[in-house]
């Protein structure tokens, strides 16, 4: 009898075992609770760049909202329950955006890169989420006499460095009701048929939002400071397949630093609200 494939379970490559777990899927007789899970700790640190040369890089739609202010931030989570308790570290670049949808302006803060050291949530989202996901390594906080910093790295390449100091306690800001969420541009190429040129096609081309969808949580600790960061410039022999993305941040202009942060939580969300927006 040939595969059947089960209404409301999710199915990635290889299909042919049945539905695979994840952020919004899990096997019978797991429980997985986002008001209580992941724990995560966040450093991050946000930079003043020039406009025209960030809206130069978006798709058609996109403009930037407000600022051209750059953030990055790296997150590491750990007791998901889809993972058997186990977690993964993601850096994301992002800045706050509008899109032009059909039915008006859509604003929040656009995803241009999410890098993830871990290959099972890079496949769920890319395929499912629209995200722009890309592996690397991404390296433990370490602390040194009040100044903590990281780094990510690809094959022992170190691509991205990131410090923040000076910290105080201080209260997270507030959210803006305009802000809709986590907008992403999710771009599949289609395989060609036969005689047919690659890349020529694409089987998805459209944005995506992710809303925000906190399931309660708890913010544990929000301190804020000082940041800095730094791209270092890889070869195509370093990295020859993340170099042009890499040098593409580098080549933005890091006009003023705007602040550093280093923020622990517990509670996360699915993203199974995420929609396709035209």
């Amino acid at each position: 009898m040939a595969f059947i494939r089960e209404s409301g379970k999710f199915y990635r490559m290889p299909v042919f075992f049945g539905p695979m777990p994840c952020p919004r899927w899990w096997p019978e007789g797991i429980d997985e609770d986002f008001s209580l899970v992941p724990y995560r700790t966040a450093i991050g640190a946000r930079y003043l760049t020039d406009k025209a040369s960030l809206e130069a890089l978006l798709p058609e739609g996109f403009s930037v909202w407000g600022d051209p202010v750059l953030t990055v931030e790296l997150t590491y989570m750990t007791g998901f329950s889809w993972l058997a308790g186990g977690g993964y570290a993601m850096g994301d670049v992002k800045f706050p955006c509008v899109y032009q949808s059909k039915d008006g302006p859509v604003h929040g803060t656009f995803l241009m890169v999410r890098w993830e050291d871990l290959a099972d949530p890079i496949l769920t989202g890319r395929e499912e989420l629209g995200h722009n996901k890309l592996f690397c390594d991404i390296h433990p906080i370490k602390d040194f006499q009040g100044r903590n910093h990281t780094s990510m790295s690809w094959r022992g390449h170190d691509f991205l460095k990131i410090a923040v100091e000076d910290l105080v306690d201080a209260e997270p800001a507030k959210p803006n009701p305009e802000h809709k969420g986590l907008l992403s541009y999710k771009y599949i190429p289609a395989t060609p048929r036969l005689g047919e040129k690659w890349g020529d096609a694409a089987d998805a081309a459209y944005a995506t939002l992710t809303p925000p969808a906190w399931s309660g949580g708890e913010t544990v600790m929000y301190r804020t400071g000082s940041g800095s960061v730094e791209w270092q410039r890889p070869s195509f022999e370093e990295q020859p397949t993340q170099y042009n993305v890499i040098n593409g941040f580098a080549d933005l202009p890091m006009l003023e630093m705007c602040g550093g942060w280093l923020v622990a939580m517990t509670g996360g969300a699915s993203g199974d609200t995420t929609h396709r927006i035209d």
